[in-house]
């Protein structure tokens, strides 16, 4: 399936064996970044951002469906069946050593719970001792449930909460709200998109517990292309197209960069 998004003038300023196809994967399950519509189609934050910059490039997006498990192998770029890869994916260092990211977003994570158990947390260090629900495969959401249990739970003789593996973050959701898990751990701007879908029957808990820095991954072997990825988005940014899409998707101004950076570098 071929998306395209945004009538935005096409710069003339890039190489002319730049792509003019982009093989992107993105997961289903993860909105408001993104997820898959009623109809089945591909839509969110990070759509649209890559729709909007490769309409910059002269390129077109064919977008492919994927799990996170699939995305954060890594395998996709490895084997040439992408040229990028989504799943809102942290950038951290430990996962430069395999990819470059491309930087569009700053996402804060929260605890969180549905509303009717929200008396149970009037105090945040009341999480110790619970049962939380992470993604399984997600480094970062899962360490921070582990790091924040250590420094406020375990250090002070409180007891450790019980992390509470899931597959993806729907699951996660479905385990506070069935009573598997008394918590749960995902972005601040997922939660508040949930809200508008779900009757506002989630409720975060304390502040962010981590704000991480989050990319989209392409091969390290093709400098080039991150170089047209960036030169993109920053004519995305300058023209005012970032920010609309960021209050389109109902993200705050502190998930907004103000340049666009590879690996975390402008």
């Amino acid at each position: 399936m071929l998306a395209f998004a945004f009538c935005l003038p096409v710069s003339g300023a890039y190489a002319e064996n730049a792509k003019k196809v982009i093989n992107a994967m993105a997961v289903t399950t993860y909105p408001p970044f993104e997820f898959a519509d009623t109809s089945g189609k591909s839509v969110g934050l990070a759509i649209d951002i890559l729709n909007g910059i490769a309409l910059k490039m002269g390129a077109q997006v064919n977008w492919i469906q994927s799990s996170f498990d699939q995305i954060i192998s890594f395998a996709p770029l490895k084997t040439k069946r992408a040229d990028v890869l989504l799943g809102a994916m942290a950038d951290t260092p430990e996962r430069r050593s395999s990819v470059n990211f491309i930087d569009y977003v700053y996402a804060p994570y929260v605890f969180y719970t549905v509303r009717t158990n929200a008396d149970r947390f009037e105090n945040i260090d009341a999480l110790c001792g619970k049962r939380v629900a992470a993604p399984r495969v997600s480094v970062v959401e899962t360490g921070a449930v582990v790091k924040w249990s250590e420094e406020n739970c375990t250090k002070v003789g409180r007891p450790a909460i019980v992390v509470v593996p899931a597959e993806n973050t729907p699951q996660v959701r479905l385990m506070v709200k069935q009573g598997f898990a008394d918590a749960g751990l995902t972005g601040a701007a997922t939660i508040a998109y949930q809200n508008t879908l779900e009757g506002n029957q989630y409720a975060s808990l304390g502040k962010p517990v981590v704000k991480q820095l989050t990319g989209m991954a392409f091969a390290k072997d093709d400098p080039q292309f991150g170089e047209e990825l960036k030169k993109g988005l920053a004519a995305l940014i300058a023209d005012g197209t970032y920010g609309q899409l960021l209050q389109k998707w109902g993200l705050t101004d502190e998930a907004s960069i103000q340049e666009p950076m590879i690996n975390g570098q402008p």
